[in-house]
């Protein structure tokens, strides 16, 4: 395992809660409650003197916001533990509800994994202080929704995060669609209707009838599910953003809480089968690239796909398009059933391409080539082709085993 210094661990922890809670929030708002926080528990940890959070003036892009003293190298790994643990609870209470479900997790998701471990390592057990979280949301949050308050709220939710990124036409358009699409898949949707308020004023955007808290809280549940999962797929089949990144974002912990209650799962919806595995064979495509030209990096993996397509017969379906000049995901051409195609299927299909891909590359070529592979993915994607089943380290095992 790489060898880090004090200075380069707990700056990195800083800086990634500081881009946690700019999503949320502003640069300046993250910069001054880091600041803030580091400043409250400098007196039970002396060294936090070596910590220095630069204002809300400054722009995140352009300076490092961080500064650390060498100092800081000197101090017990256990104090810097300690200190780790102590800093993540106070951000999160300072935080309040923009704090947000997802807020430590998204903390622990977003560091880079050598430092992720590290701080594990420390006594920094993400998990646990993600539940104590939760559980302290749960017990503030006593009072009943009903059906009629969490389908509302939720869609109202739905129409201002689309607002801010596409825009008022395009986000009553796009709900609108959605809504009435799946309304005769779940029937619940038909006691929702998104008001054009472009046109008439004074009226909310979402109406719901009072008749859906008759309704099982399980279907509303599914409807919404069904809802936020047909918009991701949307926006990143075009490889605009995520949606419902966007959402958890914006919906607040209490009604997240809620939702996941009734049975709302927004892990699950995160990507689609379709979206990962593009991103799996551009990301193949993009690393091939450094060792040869682009067309021939296309063409190694399309043989890499057919060479097991009599196994996994929906690999027959896939391919990418060598001829066109742009490297985007619509250059990979997939099945129309992809989603459908059982995960732990798909998982063994995808191991045994990039398994392919690898043992065929030299001595030189190879070496570096899951590790590279790792990078151009990105750790959300690692986790979710971890999730179908794939094991990069066992490919790397085998590979070295050959040479």
């Amino acid at each position: 395992m790489p060898q880090f210094e004090n200075k380069e661990i707990f700056g990195s922890l800083l800086r990634t809660t500081i881009n946690v809670i700019s999503r949320r929030t502003s640069e300046a708002y993250a910069n001054v409650v880091v600041n803030n926080v580091i400043e409250d528990l400098s007196s039970a940890y002396s060294f936090l003197r070596y910590v220095h959070v630069l204002g809300a003036q400054y722009n995140n892009e352009i300076f490092d916001v961080v500064n650390i003293d060498d100092e800081i190298n000197t101090v017990e790994l256990s104090e810097i533990g300690r200190a780790s643990v102590d800093f993540l609870k106070k951000i999160t209470m300072s935080m309040g509800k923009n704090a947000g479900y997802y807020f430590i997790k998204e903390i622990k998701e977003d560091l880079p994994t050598e430092h992720e471990r590290i701080i594990v390592d420390l006594g920094v057990d993400f998990d646990f202080l993600q539940m104590e979280f939760i559980t302290k949301v749960k017990e503030s949050f006593m009072y009943d929704l009903e059906n009629y308050d969490i389908m509302k709220y939720t869609i109202t939710v739905l129409f201002e995060v689309l607002n801010r990124e596409v825009g008022r036409d395009s986000a009553y358009k796009i709900l609108s669609d959605f809504i009435q699409r799946f309304s005769t898949e779940h029937e619940v949707l038909k006691c929702v209707k998104i008001n054009d308020i472009r046109a008439v004023q004074g009226v909310d955007i979402v109406t719901v009838d009072s008749d859906i808290n008759l309704v099982e809280s399980s279907n509303v549940a599914a409807a919404i599910q069904k809802v936020v999962q047909e918009i991701n797929v949307y926006f990143e089949e075009k490889n605009v953003f995520s949606f419902v990144e966007k959402i958890k974002d914006a919906l607040s912990a209490e009604y997240i809480v809620k939702l996941s209650d009734i049975g709302v799962n927004f892990d699950v919806i995160k990507f689609s089968q379709g979206v990962v595995v593009k991103n799996v064979l551009k990301a193949l495509v993009d690393v091939l690239s450094e060792y040869s030209t682009r067309s021939y990096a296309v063409l190694l993996v399309n043989n890499a796909l057919k060479k097991f397509d009599e196994k996994f017969v929906f690999l027959k379906e896939i391919s990418i398009d060598g001829l066109k000049s742009s490297d985007d995901l619509d250059n990979i051409v997939l099945p129309g059933n992809i989603d459908s195609i059982r995960a732990s299927e798909l998982g063994r299909a995808l191991q045994k391409t990039i398994e392919g891909i690898s043992v065929s590359l030299g001595e030189e070529a190879g070496r570096h080539f899951i590790e590279n592979f790792k990078k151009r993915l990105g750790k959300a994607y690692l986790l979710k082709i971890e999730e179908l089943g794939v094991n990069l380290h066992m490919i790397e095992l085998k590979r070295n085993l050959l040479w």
